[in-house]
């Protein structure tokens, strides 16, 4: 019985935040603002990352905790970076629309639904942002993980990392063909691109440098 009470408060909680988080986007306009942060951010966390196991490798000091220390610490950084620059730059945003909306209603919407959900809307777009740059930044430097856990050799390492770097960008460039409505391989080739330059813009720097 007790069980049974646990789980439907469990269950409840789950609704009223689905039910917040509904009112949010809806309210807001948030949705299409995080999607897209989401999306370009978790370019960043890849290519950083992607840049970070190619340079180090090069140099001859890719050691898996060498890799892992730069990784993790790039990744926390733009985690910091994402969190307080989206969400000044989006509570700015929501402000002056705030503002726009009691102009244009000839009212002040201070304790409205609106306003408190475009508040939120600035909250829940730094969390997206920084969530999307380190959840990324985390699938091309776990086979660096699974070295330090015994799992893998450093070479083998090395060729996953890079094989899941470019599925990645190939994977977020098939989403945005779609939300774009366009042709899906085209879109994840254009992505691709993205790693391939990556790849070689760093190759070359090594070698004349």
């Amino acid at each position: 019985m007790r069980w049974s009470s646990n789980n439907g408060d469990e269950l409840g909680m789950i609704r009223l935040l689905r039910g917040s988080i509904s009112r949010i986007m809806r309210y807001s306009g948030a949705g299409e603002f995080s999607r897209r942060y989401a999306v370009m951010n978790a370019f960043d966390g890849v290519v950083t990352i992607l840049g970070i196991v190619l340079g180090s490798t090069l140099l001859g000091e890719a050691s898996a905790g060498n890799v892992v220390a730069a990784g993790v610490g790039a990744l926390i950084a733009m985690a910091i970076s994402g969190v307080s620059g989206t969400y000044m730059a989006e509570r700015a945003e929501q402000e002056r629309r705030i503002r726009e909306l009691e102009e244009a209603m000839l009212t002040r919407l201070d304790n409205s639904i609106i306003a408190e959900a475009r508040k939120r809307a600035a909250v829940f777009s730094a969390i997206v942002d920084a969530l999307a740059a380190l959840l990324a930044g985390l699938v091309p430097l776990s086979p660096y993980f699974a070295v330090l856990s015994g799992l893998l050799n450093l070479h083998l390492a090395f060729y996953i990392s890079l094989g899941l770097s470019l599925s990645f960008l190939f994977t977020l460039g098939l989403f945005l063909g779609r939300i774009a409505r366009s042709n899906l391989i085209i879109s994840g080739l254009k992505s691709l691109a993205i790693g391939a330059a990556t790849i070689l813009l760093i190759t070359l720097l090594n070698l004349f440098l």
